[in-house]
């Protein structure tokens, strides 16, 4: 089963010095993951790598779409049980 340690990311692709990752869970769901300045997280600081954060802001995504309200200050832990979830 995937886990938090396969989310790829990358700088954001419109906030400077923030971080997003996509991570396909199956058939068209995927899981957004972002964080750094104006983005539900900690610290609300500027980040490279996943590493400078504790806690990240998740979507649920179906066909590129967001279907769940995004929830802020999800850790590692947080997300593993949301990608779980997902997986069934």
């Amino acid at each position: 089963m995937k886990t938090f340690k396969d989310v790829h990311f990358v700088p954001h692709f419109c906030i400077p010095g923030a971080i997003q990752g996509i991570l396909e869970i199956r058939n068209g769901i995927e899981l957004s993951v972002v964080a750094g300045p104006m983005l539900y997280c900690s610290p609300k600081e500027r980040g490279t790598y996943a590493e400078d954060f504790s806690s990240f802001e998740v979507a649920v995504l179906v066909d590129g779409e967001v279907v769940e309200e995004p929830e802020g200050w999800q850790t590692p832990e947080d997300i593993n049980s949301k990608i779980k979830e997902l997986s069934i």
